[in-house]
Order: C-alpha cells, then structure tokens, then sequence
C-alpha cells in the first residue's frame, strides 16, 4: 500500500496521465479496508520513521477521496492504542499540517469515543506508581489533538463546517466528544452548519444526542426563535410553491 501511495503521489505531481479520480477513491477504499489489518506496532514504526511521509499522504487520499464507511474505519484503526494515536497526529502535524489535522478530526475521530468497544481501554489509561490507575473519558483523543492544535476548532474546511457541526451531525458522537468540542469554541453553537442551515443544537437532536443538544441550546436560547423562523420561512416556501 506504501508503494502504491508514493506512485499516485508521483503521478499527480507529474500530471501525464490526466484525470486520477477513479484510481484515487479505489486506492482510499482499498487503504481503509486493509487498514484494520495493520498491526499496531507496524504502522507506529511507519509513522516514525521513513514511511511517515507516505503514511500521512496517505491519509490525506483517503481524507479527500474517501467516503463515510471507510473514514469510519480508518478512525476506529488510529484510536485503537495511544502510542499509535500519538505517533499518527504527530506524524500528521509534521508532514501536513493543522489542516489535516483537522480534516482527519472531523471525519473520522469525533464520530467514536475511547471507550468504544474496538478500543483498546488498557493502553488510554494511565497507571503512576502509587497512585489510582485513573481510566480514560471517551474524549480523551480529541483533547490530545486540540492541546496539539487548539485552533483547529475555530477553522472551517472546504465545505465551510467547522468541527462542531460534524460532531453535532454524526448518529454515532458521544455527547461527552460533543461537548468537548464545544467546550474549546463556544461560539460555534451559534453558527448555522453551511449543509443543512441548522444550529448546532438542531443537528445533534435530528441525531438523537437529545442530551448534547440541550446542552447546546442551553449556551444560547436566544437561537430557538432563530430555529422557529428558519422553519417558517420553509413553510412558506413549500406553500407557495
């Protein structure tokens, strides 16, 4: 798979063979099947040393040429252990950048919690000597990305959504993920999500996080008589058509 990385990323740099779209969404669904095949060890040595570069491209094809399934995928892989989960943003952070960081933050970590059932809960927790072994809370991967990268929350991606509005909009966020992002940009709560023109408060209860989204309403009520005039305005559109 590393192989094949470096030769699309050839082959874009060099731009001879003209369109690679279909090459490039076949590669990141191959990459996000086999993906739960690595080992935990393999791809933290990859991602340390001379693959790293491959590796974080990618990710940055599946980032782009994915789809919801395999970014699922792919998430659940990266949180399975904290030594691979810190060698991964590390790793994307010094290739990349804050940019794809965030884009892997929004599609394919906030939509699951370390306490999932695929994660492995011993390798989160942390053990001193002398002191209670203090388990992990279900967002504890997203707090490691934005002590690395605070900002990440407050910049928006190419369809205009900030991470809120994917962690508000995805059926499978935890209320805790939720509000830790909200918790680190609390003024994204009042910003309508470009895709759907809904608060944040919407989104989350059209997911069923009715428990996120009182939380969120109750930063801002002021935004229920927003919600109410969206839905008039709808009304009236659906009536005179």
């Amino acid at each position: 798979m590393m192989d094949r990385t470096h030769l699309l990323e050839q082959l874009l740099t060099t731009e001879k063979f003209g369109s690679l779209q279909s090459s490039l969404v076949e590669f990141a669904a191959d990459f996000t099947r086999r993906a739960k095949f690595f080992t935990i060890q393999g791809s933290k040595a990859k991602l340390e040393g001379k693959g790293r570069d491959i590796f974080v491209q990618a990710t940055a094809f599946v980032i782009e040429f994915g789809a919801q399934t395999g970014w699922d995928e792919f998430g659940k892989y990266t949180i399975k252990s904290v030594d691979l989960f810190s060698a991964f943003v590390d790793a994307v952070m010094s290739v990349s950048g804050p940019a794809l960081l965030r884009d892997v933050l929004n599609k394919c970590l906030l939509q699951y919690s370390i306490t999932d059932h695929d994660t492995s809960i011993r390798s989160w927790t942390v053990k001193k000597p002398n002191e209670p072994i203090i388990p992990p809370t279900p967002p504890l991967h997203v707090q490691k990305v934005l002590e690395l990268c605070p900002g990440i929350v407050q910049t928006v991606d190419k369809d205009k959504r900030l991470p809120l509005h994917y962690a508000a909009d995805s059926s499978t966020a935890s209320f805790e993920v939720v509000m830790e992002v909200f918790k680190a940009y609390k003024h994204a709560a009042s910003i309508r999500d470009p895709m759907t023109g809904l608060f944040p408060f919407q989104l989350a209860a059209s997911n069923g996080n009715y428990k996120a989204s009182y939380s969120l309403l109750l930063a801002n009520p002021n935004l229920v008589s927003s919600g109410i005039k969206v839905s008039d305005r709808k009304r009236k559109r659906s009536s005179s058509a």
